[in-house]
């Protein structure tokens, strides 16, 4: 390829290209875009650290003893206590009589029922945290067939036409290059992240299906601001708790897809100069071609002619034909020596004039 690359350039005239460039008209347009694709999974790590403190707090809520009362007919009590007597004694219209024994028969008595129950803010911080989380880490989880990558795409489209030796020559040149990688994340090993990224899903798989998240089923959910209670703000695992909520907040507002694109012109007269030349070899190439196949057909064909014209005749002597033919090839063969030498001083001197852009022009084929 270098070979016939060389001998193009040698045959080409040595004005030929500075005539041929000065009369051509030409428009480049050369891009380069650049597109980066990146998945940030820092939340894998965060949410990990984070859960034995949230497993902490719902295999052991906090809990709050709920009092009721009511005043109920003697009939439908079940137990009196000391809250029911004083609540008697101050309320004598309850009671219906005392008998000689001063026994008191009231009509109604004060029941007071106690509850146990984990509905309290706390809890309900972390109930609409696990649910919050859960649904964050499914929606994360939609984009783990994505790879980070990077693409650089590089465009040039180039026109041109010249009028140069009675011929109106004209090009149309589009050429694309596209360099894609994929990258590397920069947080853990792709095994590592992918046996955290397991572990997170299966645990909040199970904190879903808990005891404490079924009685907390009718519960209010909280929403931001997260009430600074001292429990929220003093005890370690719900300010790791608060700590997770802060950051999920901050990450859905991000995103975890980012892409980056960026676009910039390329396009200069040093470039436009560099295109100019090698739309001339084309066009080089082009005339080459034209000289081949007038060489293999049109010369051969009429020598042929000639030849055959000759020796059809009825008085031509085919040795004399041969020693003509022989002799012209060899006064040929000594013509063309002569015209080598004096062409190849013509392509060195026009090589060492045009060195540095032929130079420019083969890295550009390359």
């Amino acid at each position: 390829m270098n070979n016939e690359l060389q001998a193009l350039v040698n045959s080409i005239p040595e004005e030929d290209p500075k005539i041929f460039m000065s009369k051509t008209k030409s428009n480049v347009m050369v891009k380069k875009s650049s597109e980066k694709l990146t998945i940030d999974y820092s939340w894998v790590e965060t949410i990990h650290d984070a859960i034995p403190y949230i497993d902490n707090i719902i295999r052991n809520p906090r809990r709050f003893i709920v009092q009721e009362e009511d005043i109920l007919p003697i009939e439908k009590t079940k137990k009196i206590s000391e809250e029911s007597v004083k609540h008697l004694a101050q309320h004598t219209g309850l009671i219906q009589e005392i008998d000689e024994d001063g026994l008191v028969k009231p009509i109604k008595m004060l029941n007071i029922f106690k509850e146990e129950t984990i509905d309290l803010y706390e809890n309900r911080f972390i109930y609409s945290l696990i649910i919050n989380l859960h649904t964050f880490v499914e929606n994360q989880l939609a984009y783990q067939d994505e790879e980070s990558s990077s693409k650089e795409v590089k465009t040039v489209n180039y026109e041109a036409n010249t009028r140069f030796k009675n011929e109106d020559i004209n090009i149309t040149l589009s050429l694309k290059s596209v360099n894609y990688e994929k990258l590397s994340g920069p947080y853990e090993k792709p095994v590592d992240l992918k046996q955290k990224i397991e572990y997170v899903r299966d645990i909040l798989e199970d904190f879903m299906s808990s005891q404490f998240m079924k009685n907390m089923k009718n519960a209010t959910p909280v929403r931001s601001p997260i009430r600074k209670t001292n429990i929220i703000l003093k005890d370690t695992n719900f300010v790791y708790a608060l700590r997770l909520w802060e950051f999920l907040e901050r990450f859905q507002i991000e995103k975890p897809l980012r892409r980056y694109k960026e676009s910039t012109d390329l396009s200069n007269e040093a470039i436009d100069k560099k295109y100019s030349l090698t739309y001339y070899l084309n066009y080089a190439i082009l005339n080459g071609l034209e000289v081949a196949k007038d060489e293999d057909t049109s010369k051969y064909a009429q020598l042929k002619k000639i030849i055959f014209n000759l020796a059809k005749s009825f008085d031509t002597d085919d040795n004399e034909i041969k020693s003509i033919i022989n002799n012209e090839l060899k006064s040929a063969a000594k013509y063309k020596q002569k015209q080598i030498r004096g062409i190849n001083e013509t392509y060195k001197k026009f090589i060492n004039n045009n060195f540095e852009q032929i130079e420019k022009v083969m890295l550009l084929l390359k």
